[in-house]
């Protein structure tokens, strides 16, 4: 395809008129038609929210052609191609008609990677538009109209349909995806992964949203399925699928010659380094993706050509704003004309604008290439503009939630119900737009229950508008209710009726807790570990032998001395990762030495005094009763259709176990853990609302005053309809004031309290407290923290953290305290994009810039009050035009307060602050953190920190300032590369799993964050505190130990069918955690599915597991087994059944001998499987029989 591409549409007009009859044009839309054919442009004015996109959508199906839609910028873009997805979403099985072709945000002049998934979308609507299938409406921002891409050729020519049965070259499609920008990796986790193992071929394509598993005999198709990547497990099985490039850039050795070729000869004219040519044409001539790369896409190619060119011929263009379109085009030239004259005084080596760009004055030539339909928000006269004007108007229901909250009795849902009604009496239905089905069902459920009639639709198209006053439920997004000329309805959405909210994002696979714990727990080469026998050591890799008549993997293992350890890789579950302070790394053991069993023996000591608190604590809250509620009845399901979010599973999960808490007898004490901005506070006022309405009392506690406000705020927001007091106590407060708010808490005519630590102190006295919340703990002081631990024992404590510390996590990792885990991010909230940078003006001038363009604000954390002023006025130096605020803990309480609000209200452009932002604050508008001086901050600080940002729909940004990368310590490196490894969503169990490691285990019931865990590593100090637990409650262990296993048969993975050594022991480390049956197959099934079918040394291996778990269940803690004999060695209190063994031995024909020393040797024929009959033989003499 060339630039004058006239690829006709596909005409499928009547058809979509069809699936679509709903959506008729109007008079007013007819007569734009008209104008349209006559003149090919027209002006469509009054249009804006949801109405614009349900009349472009009207528009476009009337025309039923390929069409691209402009917007100004990317979130404009972005927000309307939601409304025409939920527009022209269709029945499950189609694709939408509506597509997001986004813009690239950063400058090609930077070394920076535009986000994976933002190139995969960008690839996968090019492709889109060439299969030509049927008529799209693409959607873009002005920047996405410039820039140079690959041609159509490349990607026609680089793609592969693999079907079913068919046969594919499985070498000529490995070279097409290294030539395409895939990279081969041991697991295929996101898009652009590739992973061959022998017949197996696991690609992840931009067309696709899981990645597919491709089976292979010889050149033939065997099995094509769609498997996940967290779990790696098949999923779907399919006929075909298309494989197309990851990456818009040629990495074809033609390719790659043909842009050194260019590049060198761009640095001669240019008279450029020598030294950074070099470097590029090395990273060049590597054949991999590199930062920046897509910043010399033209030179790859001969063609390369724009966005307009993959458009058919017949194709509208929808302008949005058209005058705005024109300005961001104008104003991006510039941007990149002055970036690229800075870039080449600096002597980099960059491709000048013309050669990446189109100019603003050939886009527009483009684009009134072909008929133009232009929408407004404003109106305008026909007598300004030659082009043809149509009038509309969007009907939008500004303010509706305070009208109906005002009205009456301030119900909303009653309130609503009047509204309906008055558009019924003017001949209008009502259709109700509901981001999920859970609010669906539940408004349904209410409406049912009022006797009001209500009908459910999943999809736009299917509400056509009676007139009878219909009120119909409909499952989508919408950005802003409307009415529309025509049909005769009106459109609302829940957010105008209920209150603003973040939905939920479509929830991919999550990896459980248990798979999150195991991924932190992968060893790497170098890694210590921790042998319960032996000690510390250092892992050296995985390693093959040949023991007896087989070979078999083992892990080497080094100690003091330079002695080795070959663990059998079956044996893993005798080590685990040491994980302790960095301050005091263990020196490394001595193989047949006593000081492992000293130091565990001064853990044991220590170990069992902290068992005995537990003990004591377990004992006082099972004894004592605390207040049992009853269920959630009516007036909480209103409570939560009103409420302005859709829970998120794990958010559902969470509230249904607090709820579960509450209604038991014995006091709760649960730690809901989230990321910063997961909905944690939903869970609380949850809580809070079910304990206030059964006439008890709440007390929210957070870690600073300003927080304080913010939560009683949000209490105040939520409970506004509802019959409770809320009130809030901290130092923002007068002393009259509290006073008075003392006097209502003793009454109870307070329901709900909100406030700081200042709720702990001894003149506060409850009437009837039911419920504490406390919002991380882990900033309130010793006194604090004592005075709760005594409220645990008598009433519900409902904990809330984003990084637990190490002591609380141990807790509730250990079952002391119930844990609830939120890692699902709410739906359009981005990770935030991580800079680590060495300090300079220049950095910090253009980061402030950047957020303040877009309209956002900044937060600048220094955290010395001694010369945060100082660093204040340089700000405002450096970028003027900014309003700049200072926050700290000395200010008077007042003047924090007011610089705080100023910033929440959008007075202030920056905040220079301490880290008295770090917990909790949301202010959706900031969205640029600089954090100075980072390397001197804890990882958890500088985690919350991070999280002030990406509140809300935004990308987020934050950059992390150090004096120089050389002036790290060793422990700050490792805080610093965690942060950026974590930049995911979700990411505050790792991030605190990691803190954990850094910073120690500690005395769990204690302040002391280092302690015995130093010696003898986390994961053995708890298995430790765990036994001793049990034995001072007099349980006794329901399984031996890890029993040794010698056999004369292969057992293992060999590397021939699993690959890769750190994906083989990490199965390894999985079987070796086995304790169910279910789950061994569950593992079975995996590596038939992963690697083909099992190889015999493999089935030996899972069969030794299996009976490994039935030789615990029996206390047998070894055994040798071959050919026709086994021996084995048991506990000193087995649970078998002697009257059995005895009998057997007995009878010399059946060969079984008993020794002396308890050990068992059994004969049996040689043409029984050894491993069968050893499970069968240790199931009979079973305690039980079994």
């Amino acid at each position: 395809m060339t630039e004058s591409n006239t690829k006709k549409a596909p005409e499928s007009t009547g058809i979509l008129n069809r699936e679509f009859s709903a959506f008729t044009l109007g008079p007013d839309l007819s007569k734009a038609l008209t104008h349209l054919q006559d003149s090919r442009e027209v002006l469509l004015t009054g249009l804006e929210g949801g109405a614009l996109a349900f009349n472009l959508a009207r528009f476009w199906l009337n025309r039923g052609r390929t069409s691209l839609v402009v917007c100004p910028t990317l979130p404009m873009a972005e927000e309307l191609y939601k409304d025409l997805d939920f527009m022209l979403e269709r029945s499950p099985g189609k694709k939408s008609l509506a597509r997001l072709y986004p813009a690239y945000e950063i400058s090609p002049y930077q070394e920076v990677d535009p986000p994976a998934e933002v190139t995969a979308r960008r690839l996968a609507v090019l492709w889109d538009l060439l299969a030509g299938e049927e008529p799209m409406l693409v959607v873009t921002s002005a920047k996405g109209l410039t820039p140079r891409l690959c041609p159509a050729e490349y990607l026609l020519d680089n793609s592969f349909l693999i079907e079913n049965g068919g046969a594919t070259d499985r070498d000529a499609l490995v070279e097409t995806l290294v030539n395409t920008g895939y990279t081969q990796a041991s697991l295929v986790e996101q898009v652009g992964d590739f992973a061959v193992r022998g017949s197996v071929l696991d690609i992840f394509s931009p067309l696709m949203e899981e990645p597919v598993r491709v089976e292979l005999f010889g050149d033939e198709v065997q099995s094509l399925r769609l498997f996940d990547p967290t779990d790696q497990r098949s999923q779907l099985k399919l006929k075909q699928a298309q494989i197309i490039p990851c990456h818009p850039v040629d990495l074809s050795p033609a390719a790659v010659k043909r842009a050194v070729k260019r590049v060198s000869e761009l640095a001669a004219a240019e008279g450029l380094s020598s030294k950074k040519l070099s470097s590029l044409v090395e990273r060049m001539e590597l054949r991999a993706p590199f930062s920046g790369l897509e910043s010399f896409l033209p030179i790859y190619f001969e063609n390369a050509v724009d966005l307009f060119s993959y458009l058919p011929g017949e194709c509208d263009h929808y302008l949005v704003e058209p005058a705005e379109v024109e300005a961001r085009l104008r104003a991006e030239a510039e941007e990149l004309a002055t970036q690229f004259e800075e870039a080449r005084e600096e002597g980099a080596i960059v491709l000048p604008p013309p050669v990446l760009r189109r100019t603003p004055d050939q886009t527009g030539q483009r684009l009134e290439a072909r008929p133009m339909i232009k929408a407004k928000t404003l109106p305008l006269n026909q007598e300004m503009t030659s082009t043809p004007v149509v009038a509309l108007k969007s009907g939008l229901h500004t303010g509706l939630n305070q009208e109906l909250r005002k009205e009456g009795d301030g119900s909303v849902l009653k309130n609503f119900l009047k509204w309906v009604e008055k558009w019924r009496e003017k001949g209008r239905d009502v259709a109700l737009v509901c981001r999920s089905k859970v609010q669906v069902e539940r408004l349904a459920e209410i409406f049912s229950e009022r006797e009001v009639e209500v009908s459910v639709k999943e999809l736009a198209g299917e509400v056509k508008g009676s007139g009878f006053g219909e009120l119909t439920l409909l499952l989508g997004r919408l950005s802003r209710g409307f009415t529309p000329e025509t049909p005769a309805l009106t459109y609302v959405t829940e957010d105008e009726v209920f209150g603003a909210a973040r939905v939920a994002r479509k929830k991919k696979s999550q990896p459980k807790l248990s798979a999150m714990l195991a991924a932190l727990d992968d060893l790497t080469q170098g890694d210590l570990v921790v042998h319960v026998d032996h000690g510390v050591g250092r892992y050296e890799g995985l390693v093959s032998l040949v023991v007896g008549p087989a070979e078999s993997d083992f892990l080497l293992l080094r100690y003091k001395g330079g002695d080795k350890l070959y663990l059998p890789a079956d044996r893993m579950g005798l080590i685990s990762k040491y994980r302790g302070p960095d301050d005091s790394k263990p020196s490394l053991d001595q193989l047949g030495g006593k000081g492992w069993e000293k130091v565990k023996g001064r853990a044991k000591k220590a170990v069992e005094a902290i068992a005995r608190d537990l003990v004591d604590l377990y004992a006082a809250r099972s004894m004592q009763k605390g207040h049992a509620f009853g269920r959630p009845g009516a007036d909480y399901k209103e409570f939560e259709a009103e409420f302005p979010y859709q829970e998120t599973p794990d958010q559902s999960l969470a509230i249904s176990d607090v709820l579960e808490d509450l209604s038991n007898q014995r006091p709760m004490d649960r730690l809901v853990c989230g990321d910063v901005g997961f909905g944690k506070t939903e869970v609380a006022l949850r809580a809070s609302y079910h304990v206030a309405m059964q006439g008890k009392q709440v007390a929210f506690l957070a870690p600073t005053t300003v927080l304080a406000e913010q939560h009683a705020q949000t209490f105040m927001d939520r409970f506004v309809s509802q019959p409770l007091e809320i009130r809030s106590l901290s130092r923002f407060k007068t002393q009259a004031e509290q006073k008075i708010i003392l006097a209502e808490i003793r009454s109870g005519q307070t329901d709900v309290v909100v406030g700081t630590h200042r709720l702990l102190q001894k003149d506060i006295s409850f009437k009837n407290l039911g419920l504490v919340v406390v919002d991380e703990e882990q900033r309130f002081g010793v006194r604090d923290k004592e005075r709760l631990k005594k409220l645990r024992k008598t009433v519900d404590v409902l904990a809330l953290t984003a990084t637990p510390i190490p002591r609380t996590l141990q807790m509730s990792l250990s079952g002391i305290r119930d844990l609830s885990i939120i890692s699902t991010p709410p739906a359009e909230r981005h990770a935030i994009k991580t800079y680590l940078a060495t300090f300079s003006p220049k950095a910090m001038r253009e980061a402030i810039e950047r957020e303040l363009k877009r309209g956002g604000q900044v937060f600048f954390v220094h955290n010395r009050v001694q010369d945060i002023t100082k660093l204040a006025r340089m700000v405002k130096s450096l970028v003027p035009q900014a309003q700049v605020g200072i926050a700290h803990g000395q200010l008077p309480s007042k003047a924090l307060e007011n610089v705080m609000m100023g910033f929440v209200k959008k007075e202030l452009d920056v905040l220079v602050c301490t880290t008295i932002i770090e917990s909790g604050l949301d202010i959706p508008s900031a969205n640029t953190i600089i954090i100075n001086e980072a390397d001197k901050l804890g990882l958890s600080q500088i985690y919350q920190l991070r999280g002030r940002v990406g509140r809300a729909n935004q990308k987020a940004y934050a950059y992390l300032f150090i004096k120089s990368e050389a002036s790290l310590t060793k422990d700050a490196r490792k805080r610093l590369k965690a942060l950026m490894d974590f930049t995911h969503l979700g990411a505050g169990f790792a991030i605190a799993m990691h803190d954990l490691q850094i910073r120690g285990a500690g005395n769990m019931l204690g302040e002391a964050q280092s302690g015995k865990a130093a010696e003898v590593g986390y994961e053995l100090y708890v298995q430790m505190l765990e036994e001793a637990v049990a034995r001072l409650k007099g349980e006794a262990p329901s399984e031996g130990p890890e029993p040794e296993m010698r056999l004369a048969m292969a057992a293992g993975l060999p590397e021939d069918y699993v690959p890769d050594a750190q994906v083989r022991l990490s199965l390894y480390r999985r079987l070796s955690q086995i304790n169910e049956l279910e789950d061994l197959l569950a593992i079975e099934n995996e590596l038939e599915d992963r690697f083909g079918p099992l190889p015999e040394q493999t089935k030996t291996l899972l069969d030794s597991v299996d009976l490994k778990k039935t030789m615990r269940r029996i206390f047998a803690i070894g055994m040798d087994l071959g050919p026709g004999s086994m021996k084995v060695k048991f506990a000193e209190e087995p649970k078998v059944n002697l009257e059995r063994l005895l009998a057997l031995a007995g009878d010399q024909s059946n060969g079984v001998t008993v020794y002396p020393d308890g050990q068992v040797s059994v004969l049996f024929g040689k043409d029984e499987s050894p491993l069968a009959y050893a499970k069968q033989f240790l199931q009979y003499i079973g305690e039980n029989g079994n």
